[in-house]
């Protein structure tokens, strides 16, 4: 495994993948810009030699097309992708020819990457022939048994007449690691390598793959949503949300001590092997947002149970998340008048605003989350202990959306209810052992206090 003294062997700056650039022709036609999907945007990363880099998030967080960056299957929007020390975008057809022979991929479902028209020997020698390597039909035919033997498919002879259809999936996965590996490549990427296995021969897979890298010398890449897989194999970790690493560092340390409150969150969302053990669900709220439009500052500021109160703030930090949660809730369009329904016959204006202050300060939160007077929908506005101005701030947005003055109340709301986590981007910084891109760490973090980390961590 790489260490500290491990000299960098992939150098990620300020890389992003935006999709959908191009103008359609409705697009066109009425004047619209490009909404592009941002997959990927102003990530930095480093993986030094003989890592065992985790890079793990929840499905559509861009991890797939961060992999398929770094072995040039896509080219960044804009950033730098250094591999030993060279900008791969710009590298010679000769160099590129050495790259791809140094640089290999192994893809999640082995059903659909190895082509069925190809035998075992067929697929396994196509790297060779095209990278030119091996003297002669013999020496590249030795390789190939080599390999096969290496990856646990012993006797090598014996498979390589057969088809894929001919495969268990573990072993068609074994073949996918020894097409990988014919060319003795120096890294390779892992994008959910045992995903589509059972369980009983996932260990195996991922066992054989640890030998190989001390066999081999290789640098890996695990790409995963699979928390458990990241900490059995990878000896460093990166967290990605919505197309940006929120976290990294020694894997142990980001599992036992998070810092950045999405992979805190993450790490809830574990199952516990334990039936008897107490369960502590995330508390979060909503939905991860759409790519193509995320969210300003923070990413995850959105949802975060942890967002920064403004300095002069002088509630506690959970009334500030709910008035600031209010606020998106009114500039979202998801509280309306329509959303609450009072009695008709005692249905004055201060009724329906208190509806609105009931339903709008709510949280959707797993229930260990709530306050003593909170339900799934609604929440005794009195038991918050709102300071008085922040009361009067949402009761003034209510009559006006009473009234059908949404921008008044989304204006007054906007000026009341302002946090850091909104306004700016967090760069990555450190946090112990960790670099996390979070406003409770660093320069910005003296009005975090409320919420700042136990100083044991």
């Amino acid at each position: 495994m790489g260490t500290s003294d491990s000299e960098p062997l992939i150098e990620v700056e300020n890389v992003s993948k935006l999709f959908g650039l191009s103008q359609g022709v409705v697009d066109q036609l009425l004047g619209r810009e490009p909404n592009p999907v941002r997959a990927v945007e102003d990530v930095d990363l480093t993986i030094n030699e003989g890592d065992i880099m985790g890079i793990a998030g929840e499905s559509g967080c861009g991890k797939t097309t961060l992999g398929k960056l770094l072995v040039k299957l896509y080219e960044p929007t804009k950033g730098s992708v250094r591999f030993d020390g060279r900008d791969i975008t710009e590298l010679s057809s000769e160099d590129e020819k050495v790259f791809r022979q140094r640089v290999q991929m192994i893809f999640q479902d082995p059903f659909e990457s190895l082509n069925p028209r190809m035998t075992v020997f067929q697929s396994v020698v196509e790297p060779l022939k095209i990278n030119d390597m091996g003297d002669s039909y013999q020496g590249r035919r030795e390789r190939v048994i080599e390999v096969l033997n290496d990856v646990g498919l012993a006797p090598a002879e014996a498979y390589l007449n057969e088809f894929p259809k001919e495969l268990s999936g573990g072993e068609r996965q074994r073949v996918a690691i020894a097409r990988a590996l014919v060319v003795n490549p120096d890294f390779v990427v892992c994008d959910e390598p045992v995903s589509m296995l059972d369980v009983s021969i996932r260990a195996g897979v991922l066992n054989l793959m640890k030998e190989l890298q001390d066999e081999y010398g290789l640098t890996y890449v695990f790409i995963s949503h699979d928390l458990s897989l990241i900490r059995y194999m990878c000896n460093r970790t990166a967290i990605m949300y919505l197309g940006d690493i929120i976290e990294q560092g020694p894997t142990d340390d980001v599992v036992t001590n998070p810092k950045h409150p999405y992979t805190e969150a993450l790490f809830d969302a574990v199952p516990e092997v334990d039936a008897y053990a107490e369960r502590q669900r995330a508390n979060v709220t909503g939905e991860v947002p759409d790519p193509r439009n995320p969210p300003s500052g923070c990413r995850f500021h959105p949802r975060c149970a942890k967002i920064i109160p403004p300095d002069d703030w002088t509630g506690s930090q959970e009334a500030f998340r709910r008035a600031f949660q209010f606020k998106r809730k009114v500039q979202t369009g998801q509280l309306t008048v329509e959303d609450v329904d009072p009695d008709p016959e005692t249905a004055d204006q201060r009724t329906v605003v208190d509806e609105l202050l009931s339903h709008g300060l709510a949280l959707e939160v797993p229930e260990e989350h709530r306050v003593a007077t909170e339900t799934s929908t609604t929440i005794d506005v009195d038991s918050l202990e709102l300071p008085r101005q922040a009361e009067n701030a949402v009761r003034s947005a209510a009559r006006d959306l009473v009234e059908g003055n949404d921008e008044d109340a989304e204006q007054q709301l906007d000026r009341e209810f302002q946090t850091i986590c909104e306004q700016e981007h967090p760069d990555l910084r450190e946090a112990g052992t960790q670099r996390t891109a979070c406003h409770l760490y660093g320069e910005s973090a003296s009005s975090a206090e409320r919420v700042a980390p136990d100083p044991s961590d």
